[in-house]
């Protein structure tokens, strides 16, 4: 029987899934892979990390390959973009990876503000600490031990790239993330090399999304089990994989994944570009198309540390039954209580690293439950503000499909649907991320003549579930986002800011 197999790696966590012709997983290993968060605002993690738990998810996909006498077609690859990883000439890490909530780059990115204008038109992204760009010219200004001895400049997906191919190579969707790709041309850009200070010659080669990078090594496939040779795809960066996999394939509805962070991504067939600059434009998985993106920096991550914070294990599932039960008792709106969940500062529509997590209306009766709810419901006002902004690029929006870790919850997809004021489709496999880069992997296998023709098999094997918004909380949740807008607003007035920092 043919079979895809997907890696998926993700900011905590990475998983290997084998599917059948028809989009069904016959085996999933998953492996807890976190990063290091410190004081400081950085987020570092060691590039060995992905090289050896990847090695060992493909070592359990090797067996029940063999197990179930299964002819697998390739391995297609999606991870976390914007991360970065410098290597010297032996492929050997140089230093810890600058994961991509890190923030150590917030004041230079600000010092370059200025740039921010044409950096946009060109890349559809803003000069942030969240994209590569900055944090190869805060490693080049701060680390000139490391830079000196850089060989290659690479993001997560590259690195897994390199160690199950030999190849340095990054595929268009991902490297439209770094801030140096030009959107029009999908080359990298002259003079936003010149701009950053990083030599081309540091950058892995380009390929579209869905190409395949190369044959499994015989070094890998000693390791893992499966045949040497077997073709390895990039298969796009995990939301626009996400996107894919929900069928993103035109302007009809839009995308809200929601995992450690949430992504509101709607579909457009040329780069989408805001006046203001809220959003971000990228190429999507789907060819020769672009994908409009609204990010919220910290959802699923916010509530692993509240949950922890507050005594419950977050990987208990009693615990999380417990919690979900709690948040639903509370009506909507929470009593009042507003949380702002920017604890690693805000993403769309503001892009301000130094905003923080903000907890308002607190009182001697606010209770677990409260706090818990009012975090789902802080994390779905923000999916709204990035609705507002996608919705006038991209066109109508008629429904929102759903996928991630925290759609597990019926009430969280509920209070999206509230907030959002859309009809919401969430899919019960909930692994859209692998689903999108099994497809990828179906075409460039030639199991399915296009994007399309994949989805609809998903579809059909998989009918999602409806939601649909409640007018009654809809006129609460108007109000929550009026509020979360003017606290937001005096909080980061200069004069009170300065107070804080």
């Amino acid at each position: 029987m043919p079979a895809v197999i997907t890696v998926d790696i993700g900011t905590t966590s990475l998983r290997a899934i084998v599917y059948d012709e028809s989009g069904r997983a016959l085996h999933v290993c998953q492996r807890h892979n976190p990063p290091e968060y410190l004081d400081d605002g950085r987020v570092e993690q060691d590039p060995h990390s992905w090289q050896s738990q990847v090695r060992a998810v493909l070592r359990s996909v090797g067996q029940a390959v063999h197990d179930q006498v299964l002819q697998p077609a390739c391995i297609a690859v999606t991870a976390q973009r914007s991360s970065l990883i410098a290597v010297d000439a032996d492929g050997a890490p140089l230093q810890p990876a600058i994961l991509w909530q890190d923030t150590r780059c917030a004041a230079l990115a600000q010092a370059m503000a200025g740039h921010d204008a044409e950096v946009y038109r060109r890349t559809g992204l803003k000069i942030s600490p969240v994209f590569s760009a900055i944090k190869m010219a805060w490693l080049r200004q701060n680390r000139p031990g490391v830079w000196a001895a850089t060989h290659k400049l690479l993001g997560v997906q590259d690195w897994v790239l390199w160690g199950l191919t030999g190849r340095y190579v990054t595929d268009h969707s991902l490297a439209s993330r770094t801030n140096l790709l030009n959107l029009r041309t999908r080359q990298w850009d002259a003079d936003l090399l010149a701009l950053f200070g990083v030599p081309q010659a540091l950058l892995c080669d380009l390929v579209p999304p869905g190409a395949v990078v190369g044959g499994l090594t015989p070094a890998a496939a000693a390791d893992t089990g499966l045949p040497a040779g077997l073709p390895v795809v990039t298969a796009g960066g995990d939301q626009q994989c996400a996107a894919l996999g929900l069928g993103l394939l035109g302007p009809q509805h839009a995308v809200a994944n929601t995992g450690t962070g949430s992504y509101l991504i709607g579909h457009a067939d040329a780069p989408a570009l805001d006046a203001q600059m809220r959003v971000s434009c990228n190429v999507s998985a789907v060819p020769g198309a672009y994908i409009v993106e609204a990010a919220t920096l910290t959802s699923g991550v916010a509530q692993r540390w509240l949950m922890q914070l507050l005594g419950l294990d977050a990987d208990d599932p009693a615990a999380l039954a417990l919690w979900a039960h709690e948040a639903a008792a509370v009506p909507a709106g929470s009593h009042g209580l507003l949380w702002l969940p920017h604890f690693k500062g805000a993403g769309s529509p503001h892009w301000d690293p130094r905003a923080r997590g903000t907890l308002h209306h607190i009182s001697l009766s606010t209770t677990r439950g409260d706090l818990a709810r009012a975090l789902l419901e802080a994390i779905a006002i923000e999916l709204a503000e990035g609705l507002a902004v996608v919705e006038p690029l991209c066109g109508p929006v008629a429904t929102v499909h759903v996928a991630g870790g925290m759609t597990r919850s019926a009430l969280f997809n509920q209070i999206q649907a509230d907030v959002l004021e859309r009809p919401l489709r969430r899919f019960a496999s909930n692994e859209a991320t692998s689903e999108g880069a099994w497809i990828a992997g179906c075409v460039a296998a030639g199991l399915a003549a296009s994007h399309a023709q994949a989805f609809g098999r998903l579809a059909q094997r998989d009918p999602p579930a409806a939601y649909d918004p409640d007018p009654a909380a809809v006129a609460v949740y108007r109000l929550q986002r009026a509020r979360a807008r003017a606290v937001y607003d005096a909080l980061a007035a200069p004069s009170l800011r300065a107070m804080f920092e």
